[in-house]
């Protein structure tokens, strides 16, 4: 028997098999073949040097990596702890929170991190997301919500679903971030001032700190106000041309100089939060002037079961009922966590190809760990990461020197904790979220494509009027709606093209998309009219479908409907260029179609009043001259003549049939 051969290419893989050597199909793989493929695949040496990315790097290890990764981890660790701490109030927490929070994803991102520069740890937004439910619960509930959020995490990994943050547009992120920015800073001013408030939401903030503005601490809001100079000129340090730095001298000085220079830049937090506890310390006493952070549990957590229900008022509160509390936090912080991490990731690759899966499963694995020692939400630091790359890291390694010193402040240096004034920590936080609010995109939103400001304002809006989580959700359903309006209503161009001696007039009709179900009853109202307008019911219309690369059963439909509707009033409808593959689809529901190859045989078909079936792949590129017909400014009037250099048949005036 003769047996065909079968090319690997030709092998529809998931419906046959192919055998190369016996050249035969066999039938669809069992269960069993399929689950043991897959564990082949998981448990390859590429898998595990993939997913365990330090098996490759440990390998090329050296002391000049040992010696970065030192300095940039020390220099982090510096910056690291001052930041925990205030996140953790951000929170509405201890501050020890929030150094329970940062020394598990950094020996976590050591094994599993694929990015040299990244710091994941509690940020500014996290401990936001975080306050709203914590409030509720306390602790209990940030940490059982750490849980949840890095088990989602681990599982959108998993499945690949990181994909779905290519949904989200740079304007709603740009709306979120400032927003958060504003009600971070906003929710610190209590702090700044001296007043012992609860507070919620942005509004309701402001409202309360002026309502009582008579019962400000002046001690206080003096030394949160001299901390935020200091620290916005300490953060311009670096940026000074100094007369006695010389940036291309080797020698030992300058060396030392620039040095200070850049620790003094980097860990201001630091600097600033040490000299306020010794000043806070030193005048310890009967009456201390400033309001202080207070007792800070020492030591390093033990670890344990996340509290899967807890007491509040001598009442017990159930795992079910905690969720129905936190509600869709659930999913909206480790949304919003991965969404960060990728946006951070992005930033320093640079545009190079990384793995976002690997990613957000070493953030998954992390967030869930964390969970066991007290950890609330975490997510990628952008600062910090950028701090990791201008200290020279090396490698995840890092991660380790800043983990430890986060282990040796909670083992050693809680007992100095409790003089840190807490207008200090909130003048940290006011200086570390200001530069998130982004006003630079307005200008060139402004001046490019004003309806992206839509979903800018409306996520903006949103999230300080009603909620981070709601507002982002808005801002991504006005996106897509958006998004979903241009798909639906693509512009078409009508050109209207008069006769000449070696061509009917005809009417050329060019969709400026590909056509699919929700566009298909626009595109098939612009050929009606098209039809009955331009060509008067008599000419030709010839629809152009070079650059229409799928169509879907309901697009089919519509054809349909247009050449029935064109042959019920004895009027030519060609169709120009169409895809061989696409040629199969329509003719499966309708054989009576007219099908033009090229512009070169266009004029001989309309002549002879028949239109060749070539079923050759044609490609946009390979149009005609004529192809400047397809003029970029979609406008109502008629437009300059300078199509007619390209194409002899064309009259001055064109008619665009706009959205």
């Amino acid at each position: 028997m003769e047996c065909n051969t079968v090319n690997r290419d030709d092998a529809v893989y998931g419906r046959t098999v192919v055998d190369e050597k016996e050249g035969a199909a066999s039938s669809p793989p069992g269960v069993a073949f399929i689950i043991k493929n897959k564990l082949d695949r998981c448990l390859s040496r590429k898998t595990l040097y993939r997913r365990l990315p330090c098996l490759t790097w440990l390998r090329s290890y050296n002391i000049e990596c040992l010696v970065g990764d030192l300095i940039a981890g020390f220099t982090v660790g510096l910056m690291l702890i001052p930041q925990a701490l205030a996140y953790g109030l951000v929170a509405g927490l201890p501050p020890s929170y929030g150094l329970y929070s940062a020394f598990v994803p950094c020996f976590v991102y050591f094994l599993l991190g694929s990015r040299n520069e990244l710091n994941i740890g509690p940020t500014a937004i996290m401990s936001l997301m975080t306050y709203q439910y914590s409030g509720q619960g306390g602790g209990d509930y940030a940490v059982l919500l750490a849980f949840m959020a890095g088990i989602i995490e681990l599982v959108a990994g998993i499945v690949n679903l990181g994909f779905l943050i290519n949904f989200i547009s740079l304007p709603v992120i740009s709306g979120f971030t400032s927003a958060a920015a504003i009600i971070i800073a906003s929710s610190q001013l209590k702090l700044l001032f001296g007043l012992r408030l609860k507070t919620k939401g942005l509004i309701n903030t402001w409202v309360k700190v002026f309502s009582n503005i008579q019962d400000l601490r002046w001690q206080d809001l003096t030394l949160g106000l001299i901390c935020i100079v200091v620290l916005f000129l300490l953060k311009e340090v670096r940026s000074v041309r100094w007369s006695c730095l010389d940036n291309n001298s080797r020698s030992l000085r300058q060396r030392v100089l620039r040095n200070t220079i850049f620790y003094v830049s980097v860990g201001r937090n630091a600097i600033v939060v040490i000299i306020a506890s010794v000043i806070a310390y030193s005048l310890d006493g009967d009456d201390q002037p400033f309001t202080i952070s207070g007792y800070v549990e020492p030591g390093i957590p033990t670890p344990s079961l996340p509290p899967f229900s807890t007491e509040i008022n001598n009442q017990t509160i159930t795992f079910t009922e905690i969720m129905n509390d936190i509600g869709i936090g659930v999913a909206m912080v480790p949304f919003i966590a991965i969404l960060d991490l990728i946006a951070i990731v992005s930033v320093f690759a640079k545009g190079k190809t990384f793995d976002a899966t690997q990613e957000i499963i070493t953030l998954g694995v992390a967030t869930t760990i964390g969970s066991f020692f007290g950890s609330i939400p975490i997510t990628g630091g952008l600062s910090r990461s950028a701090v990791n790359e201008t200290s020279g890291v090396r490698t995840p390694a890092g991660g380790l020197v800043t983990g430890v010193m986060v282990l040796l402040s909670l083992a050693f240096l809680t007992p100095c904790f409790t003089y840190i004034p807490k207008s200090t920590l909130a003048a940290v936080i006011i200086c570390a979220v200001i530069h998130l609010i982004d006003y630079e995109i307005l200008a060139p939103l402004w001046r490019g494509k004003k309806n992206d400001l839509v979903p800018l304002i409306v996520t903006f809006l949103a999230c300080l009027l009603w909620g981070l989580e709601w507002g982002i959700l808005l801002g991504i359903g006005v996106n897509l709606s958006m998004l979903l309006y241009s798909v639906a209503t693509p512009t078409v161009i009508v050109t209207v093209v008069p006769p000449s001696s070696d061509s009917r007039g005809y009417v050329l009709v060019t969709p400026c998309h590909g056509l699919s179900f929700p566009s298909t009853s626009h595109i098939r109202g612009a050929v009606r009219k098209a039809g009955l307008r331009q060509a008067a019911g008599s000419l030709p219309v010839v629809i152009d479908c070079f650059c229409i690369d799928t169509v879907d059963y309901t697009s089919v439909k519509g054809i349909k409907g247009m050449i029935e509707e064109f042959q019920l009033r004895g009027q030519s409808l060609v169709f120009l260029g169409m895809k061989p593959r696409i040629i199969q689809i329509v003719q499966a529901l309708h054989k009576d179609i007219r099908i033009c190859s090229s512009f070169d045989v266009l004029p001989e078909a309309l002549a002879d009043g028949e239109a060749e079936t070539g079923m050759e792949s044609v490609e946009c590129a390979s149009r005609h001259k004529g192809e400047n017909i397809l003029i970029p400014a979609i406008t109502s009037t008629p437009s300059p003549d300078t199509s007619d250099a390209a194409n002899p048949l064309l009259t001055p005036t064109t008619f665009h049939d706009q959205k």
